[in-house]
């Protein structure tokens, strides 16, 4: 995943007519994979969020790349998440449709034997074009790809995010 934000940052550099975004991505869990880990704590609580930087290169024809970092706190589990996504906006002045999808990789950082993990992701939103940012609200499902045993425990394998984008 290291080598990846380079390339990426090369690729900005050779399509200098290209739009770059940089902003900040950030909402709560509505199912967290999590819950299933310890499924004491099944539904939302107050203070469970996802937040973290974005980076988007914005080519022709409404598509897109996205990377973000994003930092989970839900179900009394800490996480990272670095999702990679293709997007499309559908056409549009001010507000645009749009649905992606890509590749996730998780860091879990409080469950002993459970390091990485990685899956599927897909969204779908509607991004609002003001003068100097654009907001961009999706939901955004993750599908990881195996249940694994670890300690007596099965992790979930369905995630579902409200988010909320601002890129400048």
């Amino acid at each position: 995943m290291t080598r990846l934000f380079p390339l990426l940052l090369a690729a900005a550099a050779l399509l200098p007519a290209q739009n770059i975004g940089v902003g900040i991505k950030g909402g709560v869990p509505l199912k967290d994979s999590s819950e299933f880990i310890r499924p004491q704590l099944t539904s939302f609580r107050d203070g469970d969020y996802v937040v973290g930087p974005m980076f988007e290169l914005r080519l022709p024809a409404g598509l897109g790349v996205e990377l973000n970092a994003l930092y989970r706190r839900g179900a009394g589990i800490n996480s990272w998440e670095f999702p990679l996504m293709a997007k499309y906006r559908f056409p549009g002045i001010l507000i645009r449709p749009t649905i992606g999808g890509g590749y996730m990789f998780q860091r879990l950082n409080d469950i002993p034997g459970l390091d990485n993990r990685s899956g599927i992701v897909a969204s779908g939103g509607v991004e609002f074009k003001l003068p100097k940012v654009r907001i961009t609200p999706e939901l955004r499902y993750t599908r990881f790809n195996e249940k694994r045993p670890s300690s007596g425990i099965l992790t979930g394998t369905h995630q579902v995010d409200a988010l909320v984008g601002f890129s400048f």
